[in-house]
């Protein structure tokens, strides 16, 4: 139950949030995409991708909806009010990768100092999906400077 992506081992990786985002309607033009999906649930999960813009290397991310993947750092994926077994889901990136992830599947659970992307599916409306975020440090990925990035 395992779906993976592979790492270039190219250092133009994405640098974090800036050039990833979420998408529940498809892969978007412009970006290379792991698909998210939980078989088990109904409400459409199967056209949900994290991604990345296309012009970066592939950070190796894997998807799994039946566990952790060996070998591999991985980091839970859970909604706790939402049926359709999402107790065993994990988003993982090479033990070597520079990201470092935390899950919040509540508002109040997004870490502070982090930056968060939301992971949103609007036709999963009963089991509160309105607020779940990958969160993770700014700038992650390669060196990346900030400052000259805010003062452009």
């Amino acid at each position: 139950a395992v779906v993976s992506t592979q790492s270039t081992g190219d250092p133009n990786l994405p640098v974090w949030p800036k050039q990833f985002r979420w998408s529940y309607g498809g892969i978007p033009a412009g970006y290379s995409c792991v698909q998210i999906n939980e078989p088990s649930d109904p409400n459409t999960w199967q056209d949900n991708y994290f991604c990345w813009e296309q012009h970066c290397s592939n950070p190796g991310f894997r998807w799994s909806y039946g566990g952790a993947i060996s070998g591999m750092r991985c980091t839970r994926v859970v909604e706790p009010s939402d049926p359709y077994d999402w107790h065993d889901n994990y988003l993982c990136v090479p033990r070597s990768s520079d990201y470092h992830f935390t899950w919040a599947y509540g508002t109040s659970m997004r870490p502070a100092g982090k930056s968060c992307i939301q992971w949103l599916e609007p036709s999963d409306k009963k089991h509160t999906w309105a607020d779940n975020y990958l969160c993770g440090n700014t700038g992650m990925g390669p060196s990346y400077d900030l400052e000259a990035e805010n003062s452009a």
